[in-house]
């Protein structure tokens, strides 16, 4: 038996080695569950095609959402940047809504008129208005967001007529709150891809 085949033989026998013990480590390391922060609360709001939109209609998809208003010129217009980049990256299926702190002035049609601008979906991206009480109490109470109005709107800039949460929440099938990704990350938008794939990766 030659030195060369010497070599080849033991060079395969090293490969299969470590084939096997790449295959055990990938089944016996895993990676545990995300948290549940917080459970699932009902609501029915208006999407902006005026479609009653309610928490049953989450169930059974992976969503991310956030907080604008559509009078907003900055911190809202970075987040809906954001939001349609997001629409091309999540994995198939995903949900992506959006909740107004404005519910009074931004109606569906407002809405519509936002949406467009950032090329949404409207099968995919939902921008969800309603009665003020409603939409706030989803906000904080079951997405943990923070949401005010200006205590002084009379007088308030624009962008400090509310406000509100620069983050994503992401929800698993069951809409319950499952992470949470602060939108001024420089790596916000690939967090989110991920923590969603881990999320698809549970079920």
């Amino acid at each position: 038996m030659t030195a060369s085949w010497n070599k080849w033989v033991w060079a395969s026998l090293i490969a299969g080695v470590v084939g096997v013990i790449a295959i055990y480590v990938r089944q016996t390391v895993t990676v545990p569950p995300l948290p549940v922060l917080h459970s699932a609360g009902a609501f029915q709001l208006t999407n902006q095609l005026g479609v009653a939109v309610t928490d049953g209609d989450l169930h059974g998809s992976l969503t991310v959402v956030n907080v604008i208003f559509s009078r907003c010129p900055t911190q809202c217009h970075r987040l809906s940047q954001q939001m349609g980049r997001l629409q091309s990256l999540v994995p198939p299926g995903t949900r992506l809504v959006s909740l107004t702190a404005d519910p009074d002035y931004d109606s569906p049609e407002v809405l519509s008129l936002y949406g467009r601008k950032y090329k949404a979906d409207p099968q995919r991206w939902w921008f969800l208005t309603g009665p003020k009480a409603a939409v706030y109490r989803y906000a904080t109470s079951d997405l943990l967001f923070t949401v005010l109005e200006s205590p002084d709107p009379a007088h308030a800039k624009l962008e400090d007529l509310f406000i509100h949460s620069a983050d994503f929440a992401i929800l698993d099938g069951q809409a319950r709150l499952r992470a949470v990704v602060h939108g001024e990350d420089l790596d916000a938008e690939s967090r989110v891809v991920a923590l969603l794939e881990r999320l698809r990766r549970e079920h």
